[in-house]
């Protein structure tokens, strides 16, 4: 059995470490949708709502037992010496004996009130909750996933900016030497440009690190360790975008899976509270039994009984009353509960909506902006090199330029997260 499982450990491990080698030897990038894919078979989060839903089956096949009868076998045996005292007009006398006795018990309701039906029903609610918590769970493993591949996108496309930042200024400072080896500029033009190459590659430094930190939040999200380097993709995708609010917001009070689950647990909740109630009513149930016994090993005498039962709790020391109060408490609170959840429903959808819709503002906007800025750099380069502009223009065209990218990449990167945030609030996982 251990080799078997050791086995098993072995494939295991071997699968994840094939699965993160091909996608980092070979170049080719990590799609979102492997990502994806690949957070659905190895979070944990996922494992344990699956590991729910099994708890919850479990659940409702233990109040499915209340249907069918119960049926137990007992058996003893006793060996008796000594002295017995009959009355006082026998003598006492020495006895030893042994007896056998075992016995077939057989019970069956046949009419609770409702206790039992409710409890089942409770569980089946509770079951198909469990299910509707595993589809929420997995919506949200989806959209982690999403929002950590974007923030990692986000990064690298940073980084690709602070470093051709870099470079830029770099040729600037080469070319700010050469002109004031010639006597054109003055030692302050010199200046100037080192401190922008050393400001630039502080912030390029900054922006490789925190690729690095959002690689391991891509990994968490993901659930898996990769042994190479993660290539997501180069640039965010703009889906087209045209519900009103009102639609989504209605589809997501119909289609949230969490909203569903609320629901359920009121379903639930209200059944238990019937039950508890059931329990101040009288069982009526059948009996029987059958038992062979005898004073020696063999042979063994048999006689049976069978007979109904009708049982009425009188009083309890106030427990069942205490349970009923307790069951309505508890129904109460999945109701608001649920109201609470309809609630935060309506706000999430209603805040990523105008996000996105502001997102897509700024990515128009943001088009316009880089080209302009790319235009003004340009030009503050020709004119210093021709000593119409000064240095300090073209350090501040410069950090107009990169400016303009970062906010073109935070637009892209809002929208998409948005996006992503919008999908869940509504119930998808698909645009």
């Amino acid at each position: 059995m251990k080799a078997h499982l050791f086995r098993a450990l072995v494939l295991l491990v071997s699968a994840l470490w094939s699965t993160s080698a091909a996608q980092t030897r070979d170049g080719t990038p990590l799609s979102l949708d492997s990502a994806v894919a690949l957070a659905l078979q190895y979070h944990p989060s996922v494992q344990g709502s699956e590991a729910a839903i099994r708890s919850s089956a479990a659940g409702h096949r233990a109040a499915l037992a209340g249907y069918y009868p119960s049926i137990g076998v007992s058996a003893s045996g006793t060996h008796t010496e000594g002295t017995f005292v009959f009355n006082p007009s026998i003598a006492p006398r020495d006895q030893i004996y042994s007896s056998y006795t075992a016995t077939l018990q057989l019970n069956q309701t046949l009419w609770d009130f409702g206790r039992t039906s409710n409890r089942v029903g409770a569980g089946s609610s509770l079951l198909d909750a469990s299910v509707a918590d595993d589809r929420f769970t997995r919506d949200n493993v989806i959209t982690n996933v999403r929002l950590a591949y974007y923030t990692h996108m986000q990064a690298k496309q940073l980084v690709g900016v602070t470093e051709e930042a870099y470079r830029s200024t770099l040729e600037h400072l080469k070319q700010v030497q050469a002109f004031y080896s010639v006597g054109r500029r003055p030692q302050f033009d010199v200046t100037k440009a080192e401190v922008d190459v050393a400001n630039a590659n502080v912030t390029a430094i900054t922006a490789r690190n925190q690729a690095r930190v959002t690689r391991l939040q891509l990994e968490n999200a993901i659930g898996i360790r990769f042994n190479g380097p993660i290539m997501v993709a180069d640039t965010f995708e703009v889906h087209p975008f045209e519900q009103s609010l009102d639609s989504l917001e209605s589809e997501a009070l119909s289609g949230r899976p969490d909203l569903r689950a609320a629901e359920l647990r009121v379903e639930a909740n209200d059944e238990l509270a019937s039950a508890a109630t059931s329990q101040h009513f009288p069982v009526l149930a059948a009996t029987g039994t059958y038992t062979w016994s005898n004073f020696r090993t063999w042979p063994l005498y048999n006689r049976w009984v069978a007979g109904v039962t009708l049982s009425l709790p009188l009083f309890q020391g106030f427990a069942l009353v205490a349970a009923e109060q307790q069951a309505e408490a508890n129904a109460d609170a999945a109701r608001a509960d649920l109201r609470t959840a309809m609630e935060n429903a309506r706000l999430d959808v209603e805040q990523n909506y105008l996000t996105v819709r502001e997102a897509l503002e700024r990515i128009s906007a943001s088009v316009k902006l880089v080209e302009s800025s790319q235009q003004s750099y340009v030009l503050a380069e020709r004119q210093y090199a021709a000593g119409v502009a000064s240095a300090i223009e073209v350090s501040d065209a410069q950090l107009t330029l990169s400016n303009a990218r970062i906010t073109r990449i935070q637009a892209l990167f809002d929208y998409n997260s948005a996006y992503a945030r919008l999908l869940r609030a509504i119930g998808r996982t698909q645009p």
